[in-house]
């Protein structure tokens, strides 16, 4: 049995191009890994009459979250699994021993439909989990490609730290070093959740997508790397305005989240979760405070930055 964690993100700045012929959106972004993690525990076990399994010996629990109504082939553990499972029959080396499937057990952290990259991290988590267990010892290169081929966020969860994310927010270089200061930051869950193609495609719609996007770090957003007063001025998400159209609700418990006294607020990804910013971790547990019985946000969860990469626990 292994288990392995990896982090939930939030997009400090998220500038969004047109969409290509393939429907796919160019992304410029830089983002921070946040020590909320999702947790993915894997071991082979005897076979049961399961009908979970689709074509692959395969088994996804979730823990802390009802995904009930998802396909199980779908879940990103799923196909991070199936892809380690192949690149081992590559390779030549045994996976599932016969008789046997491989069962995923994934504990919920980040909140569903939040914005925060929580399904990748379960990939993420799962791809570690799975290459030890496997014993594939894969290098960082083939584990960014084929993390790169599950989703735009999973190679984000798998890295760790900040990091610059380009072409179509998969393609990272790791900005942070040593010495970058922690952010302390109030992630505000709402109670709807918003689903990331429909605010694309809304986003579209609207015509709000980018003629050309920066095919490099920009000059001025290395200051990332500093303080929170220093972000302040930086933040910026180009699906805000496109959430905050579509949720009932997430304009409200904005007025109500800025009124706490944060630094900023960022909405998180594709929302509708909202990133408050805060000096310290005691000015965050203020803040956390002063929204505790704030009837707009479903809950709070005061989080740091940047967070470790995909571990072996």
């Amino acid at each position: 049995m292994i288990t392995a964690s990896a982090a939930g993100k939030l997009n400090l700045i998220l500038l969004v191009g047109k969409p290509d012929q393939r429907g796919y959106h160019p992304l410029y972004s830089i983002f921070e890994t946040l020590n909320i993690r999702e947790r993915a525990t894997v071991r082979f076990r005897p076979q049961r009459d399961e009908s979970a399994r689709i074509g692959m010996p395969i088994v996804v629990h979730t823990l802390g979250a009802d995904l009930s109504d998802l396909e199980p082939t779908k879940h990103l553990a799923f196909r991070a699994a199936r892809a380690l499972i192949l690149e081992a029959a590559k390779l030549g080396i045994p996976a599932v021993p016969d008789g046997h499937v491989l069962e995923i057990e994934i504990e919920k952290s980040i909140p569903v439909a939040g914005g925060m990259a929580g399904g990748s991290a379960d990939a993420a988590a799962t791809l570690v989990a799975v290459d030890k267990l496997l014993g594939l010892n894969l290098d960082r290169e083939r584990m960014h490609e084929i993390a790169r081929g599950l989703g735009a966020d999973v190679p984000a969860c798998l890295e760790g730290g900040i990091s610059l994310g380009l072409g179509y927010g998969d393609h990272m270089t790791r900005l942070d070093q040593p010495d970058t200061p922690e952010h302390y930051w109030v992630m505000c869950t709402m109670r709807q959740g918003l689903s990331t193609p429909a605010v694309f495609k809304e986003f579209d719609v609207q015509g709000r997508g980018r003629s050309k996007l920066p095919t490099s770090l920009r000059e001025g957003d290395w200051r990332v790397l500093e303080g929170a007063e220093q972000l302040v001025g930086l933040l910026e998400n180009d699906l805000q305005e496109t959430a905050l159209s579509m949720h009932p609700t997430l304009g409200q418990a904005w007025k109500v989240i800025e009124e706490a006294g944060p630094l900023a607020v960022l909405l998180s990804g594709s929302g509708p979760t909202v990133a408050a910013l805060a000096t310290s971790l005691e000015h965050a547990r203020q803040i956390e405070q002063r929204l505790a019985e704030a009837p707009e946000v479903e809950n709070t969860l005061v989080v740091s930055g940047p967070a470790q990469p995909a571990k072996v626990e």
